[in-house]
């Protein structure tokens, strides 16, 4: 899947943010502040097992930095974006 809002790159797949925002929004109903992002991004889960979308946890202030650049490509777990796990 590659595409204007996605790019491969030798550490997988980099996505712009915002599109990983608009999934949130989707899921919650409506445009997420800085502490609803992070509180979305840092308690996905899958098949049972819970991780963090960037791989870590992002505070409620990386989160408002994220919510300013959707435009910026990043490294995030693709697959549960895509196929909208909850």
């Amino acid at each position: 899947m590659t595409d204007s809002m996605t790019r491969e790159s030798d550490n997988g797949t980099k996505l712009m943010l915002g599109f990983i925002v608009r999934r949130c929004a989707r899921e919650i109903g409506h445009p997420p502040t800085p502490e609803e992002f992070a509180a979305w991004a840092n308690s996905r889960e899958e098949n049972g097992r819970r991780y963090s979308l960037f791989g870590r946890a992002i505070s409620p202030s990386t989160a408002k930095i994220i919510l300013r650049h959707p435009g910026r490509l990043v490294t995030a777990r693709l697959e549960s974006i895509v196929k909208g796990t909850r």
